[in-house]
Formats: C-alpha cells, sequence, structure tokens
C-alpha cells in the first residue's frame, strides 16, 4: 500500500526522509494522487492550505481507494468526530505530530485498512482498467511456444545490471573478471527461465530478460523479489567475485516487437523506457517496478513495497530491503 504525506513544511519533510516516509508538497496534491491506481494512505498537513482544507477532505473522502489522515500542527479541528465520519482514518495534532508519526503508527493504520476496509477484488479490478486505458496489451497465453519473431506482443521486461563496475575493471584481471561476470549472467539465467523468462540482451555487467505477459499476471516481479532475497546465497555459494556484490533490478510493463537476432536494432518505447529507469533512476542494490507491471504483480509480495516518486511521469515503486547487519 502507498504513502504519502502532503506537507509544506521542508524541515518536516527532512524528518519524514529520515523516518523512510515519501511526502510531496500540498501544491501537487491532485497530480500527485493521479498517479495512484491502487489503495493509497495519504496524510495532510492542514497548515498548508488556506480556509479550504474542508473541501480538501471532501475531495479525499469521495475518492476511491484513497484513504487519509490529518496533521494538524495548529489545531484547527475543532470537532474531531466529524472527520472521522467524514472518512478519516488518523489524526495527529500538535506536538503529537513529531512524536508519533512513524513507521510503526503508519503500520498500524494500513494493518487495520487491509483488515477491515480495503475490497482487494475490487481493487485489482480497477488497477487493471486503469492500466488498459493506458496501453493496449497484447497478451500471449501459451508463453513462449506461441511467440512469432517479427510480431508485436506485451512482455513483463527485466533490466539488471551490476553496480560498480570501474571498481570491478580496476580490482581484478580481465580473466577472473570475465569468469564472475558469466557466472552471475547464469544465476540470473537460471532464475529468470525457472519463472519463464528469457535472456534476451546481455553486455558483460547486465542485460535484459523477457517473460511473455499472459493478462493474468505477472511472475517478473516474483523473480526479480527472488534475485534480491537469494543473492547473499549467490554470494556465498556460487559467486567468483570476492565480496558481496550489488546490482539493482527494474521492471517494467509494456509492448515491444519480439526479435531474436540484432536485439541491439530493435527500436522500442517500452525498451528505452526501462533503461532510463535502470541506468538513470535506479540506485545500487534497489529493486524498482514500474505501477503498470505492479497492477499485476503477486498479491502476497505488494505489501513488501513502497512508492519511490515518479521518473517521466511515471509512478515507481521501490522493493523494501530486509535489514541486513554488518
Amino acid at each position: 500500500m502507498d504513502i504519502v504525506i502532503f506537507t509544506n513544511s521542508e524541515p518536516f519533510r527532512k524528518k519524514l526522509r529520515a523516518k523512510g516516509l515519501f511526502s510531496l508538497p500540498t501544491s501537487e496534491l491532485r497530480k500527485g494522487l493521479s498517479q495512484y491506481s491502487g489503495p493509497v494512505l495519504v496524510y495532510i498537513d492542514l497548515s498548508g492550505f488556506s480556509a479550504s482544507w474542508e473541501k480538501t477532505l471532501a475531495m479525499l473522502s469521495k475518492r476511491q481507494h484513497i484513504y487519509y489522515g490529518v496533521l494538524d500542527p495548529k489545531k484547527q479541528v475543532k470537532n474531531v468526530m466529524e472527520l472521522v465520519f467524514g472518512g478519516a482514518v488518523d489524526y495527529l495534532c500538535g506536538t503529537q505530530i513529531a512524536h508519533e508519526l512513524g513507521i510503526k503508527r503508519i503500520k498500524k493504520i494500513t494493518a487495520y485498512l487491509k483488515k477491515y476496509r480495503i475490497d482487494y477484488s475490487q481493487t485489482a479490478d480497477h488497477e487493471k482498467k486503469i492500466a488498459a486505458k493506458s496501453i493496449e496489451y497484447i497478451p500471449v497465453a501459451g508463453g513462449w511456444q506461441d511467440i512469432v519473431p517479427g510480431t508485436e506482443y506485451t512482455f513483463s521486461i527485466m533490466f539488471v545490471e551490476l553496480d560498480d563496475q570501474q571498481e570491478m575493471e580496476k580490482k581484478y584481471g580481465k580473466k577472473n573478471l570475465e569468469s564472475a561476470l558469466e557466472v552471475f549472467r547464469r544465476y540470473i539465467e537460471r532464475n529468470s527461465t525457472a519463472f519463464g523468462g528469457r535472456l534476451w540482451m546481455w553486455s558483460r555487467f547486465g542485460g535484459i530478460v523477457l517473460f511473455p505477459f499472459n493478462a493474468e499476471d505477472s511472475t517478473a516481479v516474483l523473480c526479480g523479489f527472488r534475485l534480491m532475497l537469494y543473492k547473499f546465497m549467490h554470494d556465498v555459494e556460487e559467486s567468483f567475485f570476492p565480496h558481496f556484490i550489488s546490482f539493482r533490478i527494474a521492471l517494467h510493463l509494456g509492448n515491444m516487437k519480439y526479435q531474436e537476432n540484432n536485439t541491439g536494432e530493435v527500436i522500442s518505447d517500452s525498451i528505452n523506457s526501462i533503461f532510463h529507469i535502470g541506468k538513470k533512476f535506479a540506485e545500487p542494490g534497489n529493486l524498482y517496478v514500474t505501477q503498470e507491471i505492479f497492477n499485476y504483480a503477486p498479491a502476497p509480495i505488494k505489501s513488501y513495497f513502497k512508492s519511490a516518486g515518479t521518473f517521466e511521469s511515471r509512478p515507481i515503486l521501490k522493493m523494501r530491503r530486509p535489514i541486513i547487519e554488518t
């Protein structure tokens, strides 16, 4: 479930970032909310609005799949129960905000929403309808056996690439590096194949994996999730690198004309998008997914993703990484 806090206080936004919470200025409320098609919990800082904050809350109450909490640093609200009757799921005022607004409280709120307020069967249908409006998908029911080269289909597209490439070039001899890179390539290929993926393009440090889309779900998200979690076992049991490696993954859902040879000559907006996300937006050691593919991610792992903002006008989500002690 996405969490967004709207506030104009820059000191407060810095504190939120330190707590791992995503925030936007109140001026971006409507634009920001338009980027979410699934359940989203928003907190509204009333101090960033004029006398029209009542209208803003009334608007939020009417929006499907939007749940809101109220932050009231100046204690403008006279009757909190009216907020609750209007649809608010949380309320903090004065000094409570700095002390109590954090991951622990938000987890309690989202747990309550998931248990009592959100109808996930309707949500899934709503998400897929939103996605269908933005792109006309061309699904492949039979997987790779139904793929004909030269024909356009919808694919789940995975970008994966090792981090710290320049350091690797400096530290290892060419022979040692090439051997280690080959072991890494096999790790990606083996795990992708298990989820119906095919290594389509590779260039030393990384490449592109394609997964035919069946219009029901995307196994590519689960594959990326697994690659991240099993990385540490790979480091210990298989990797030829003498240290823990770091790589980033980006996933997107889009159409492209499939081609087996001369893959570097393929012209595709979807391929361009995934390269831009992987090269320009993704941070080292992280997994990112676009909203388009997240809509079709398996329900059990959706809660392990959080909003990472937008890139090139596209909502992006980021996997919550496990905490590793060093």
